[in-house]
């Protein structure tokens, strides 16, 4: 790997770990915020939310689990239009790109595995309104296929990241691209699993283990599409190169910390 490629990969994967735990702490402050407002008591952690409101109803139930997962999608779709009307290269530009789809896997990837993990925030939904096991499978199938029209066409927007080289011959500069690409998605994937996971051990759930793992794949769409498109990467070379790699180190270790703090929980 080029030194150009390695220090691409470092901000990329900082950038897209922080997106992620943003993403998870954002969801759980969703059911905390809810629970706070209907009475409760909730206590954050990192990767779940003991509400501790005491005699809960079936409703109460009902806007809490959806809190999270409603506010992810929110995030998703906001994110994702500011992505799509930016032509921006930047290390904040590739950041919101990484919010949006993140907040948008996290929505669609509980409607996809509600069928299957009834204690999920969407599974605990299905169970509430009494959801058919054929309404929740069609469901979950559904979002499968908008969730891989969505981060498909996403390819094109992290093209706008990769560095392109004057001069270069049409192979080369097909292999510079794929090589950004991986910068930008597998590498940071590769990474952002492994810190993640550490930092959220011990894991609460299994689910906790296998979402950051496997949530992200869909990605691969958004890695296919941008080979499968004509440009060779950005016209001008994206300011992403020029951030000074402490910059998305530093973002990273302080969210790091208060994800890692919130272990224990905070009382609300």
């Amino acid at each position: 790997m080029q030194a150009r490629d390695q220090g691409l990969v470092l901000k990329a994967a900082c950038l897209y770990t922080t997106a992620f735990l943003l993403t998870l702490l954002l969801h759980e402050l969703g059911h905390a915020l809810m629970s706070w407002a209907l009475g409760g008591a909730p206590v954050l952690h990192n990767s779940y939310v003991d509400s501790r409101t005491p005699n809960m109803s079936d409703r109460a139930s009902l806007l809490i689990a959806l809190a999270g997962p409603v506010l992810s999608l929110v995030q998703g779709i906001l994110f994702l239009l500011l992505a799509r009307g930016s032509r921006s290269g930047s290390s904040r530009a590739l950041f919101g790109l990484y919010l949006g789809v993140f907040g948008v896997i996290n929505f669609l990837g509980y409607v996809m595995t509600s069928p299957f993990v009834p204690y999920g925030d969407l599974g605990q939904v299905m169970t509430l309104l009494h959801m058919p096991t054929w309404g929740a499978v069609l469901a979950a199938v559904l979002a499968a296929a908008v969730l891989v029209v969505i981060i498909r066409s996403t390819g094109d927007w992290f093209l706008r990241f990769v560095p392109t080289i004057e001069g270069q011959a049409a192979k080369e500069a097909f292999l510079t691209k794929r090589r950004a690409m991986q910068a930008l998605i597998f590498w940071p994937w590769v990474v952002g699993s492994i810190v993640i996971t550490v930092l959220s051990w011990p894991l609460p759930t299994v689910l906790s283990i296998i979402y950051p793992i496997m949530s992200p794949l869909v990605l691969g769409s958004a890695f296919g599409q941008a080979l499968r498109n004509p440009s060779f990467g950005a016209a001008e070379t994206p300011s992403l190169v020029r951030t000074p790699a402490w910059v998305p180190v530093v973002a990273l270790l302080v969210l790091a910390t208060v994800y890692r703090a919130l272990q224990g929980g905070v009382a609300l």
